[in-house]
């Protein structure tokens, strides 16, 4: 495939979810959207880098959300302290390798998912024939699946596994996937793939699009 015959198929990936947000502001839809659409992301994160820089994205996304939330009543004070830290330092090392890659800075982004694991708990659950870890921190859950999208080798699927947790949301009255709730997020991660490829925002590239999505 030539460029312009990727960066076609690239668009129409972006696009598609933008038809979604626009279904979901719309309320054209009963249940919740099922959140697969989003599996076109792994074919978009084409070098260990593009997976790196959305990872990086993602977390600051994150990081941001957890200093404007409020401590949970599952945690202490001293709790919440830490995991505001540990995101803050897991993040300057995401950095740091980004700008210059090196053996050891890898093996400190392991020890972060060690800390990680330490901090999340062992409520281990048997679920339709299979065991679920019942986590306690949906923050450092997705600092997790970003950490693992700079160490593992496949990262296409952590970067989907990113996108899911970060995106999917649930509702009574929908169920699991994309829904209303969802919309923002899903706007964050069309955001990076747009300036990523096309270097430009959604509302230059997609300007009819952002516009019906605006209007709602």
């Amino acid at each position: 495939m030539n460029q312009k015959g990727a960066n076609k198929a690239i668009a129409n990936k972006i696009n598609k979810w933008l038809q979604v947000i626009v279904k979901l502001n719309n309320g054209d839809f009963t249940f919740a959207i099922p959140i697969t659409r989003l599996t076109s992301i792994k074919s978009l994160s084409e070098n260990e880098t593009t997976a790196e820089q959305f990872a990086l994205y993602i977390s600051q996304k994150v990081q941001q959300k957890m200093n404007e939330a409020e401590c949970s009543e599952q945690f202490s004070i001293e709790e919440w302290s830490t995991h505001l830290n540990l995101m803050s330092d897991a993040i300057a090392q995401m950095e740091s390798y980004l700008a210059a890659p090196t053996y050891e800075k890898k093996q400190s982004l392991w020890e972060f998912l060690r800390q990680i694991d330490s901090l999340q708990g062992d409520d281990y659950r048997n679920v339709h024939w299979t065991t679920v870890h019942f986590v306690r921190s949906g923050y450092l859950l997705k600092l997790d699946y970003a950490l693992r999208c700079f160490v593992e080798q496949d990262f296409p699927y952590w970067v989907y596994k990113l996108a899911r947790e970060y995106v999917e949301c649930y509702e009574p009255s929908y169920g699991s996937g994309l829904i209303p709730d969802s919309v923002p997020m899903l706007l964050e991660v069309a955001e990076f793939w747009c300036n990523y490829y096309f270097d430009c925002p959604l509302s230059d590239k997609f300007p009819q699009e952002f516009v019906e999505i605006k209007q709602e």
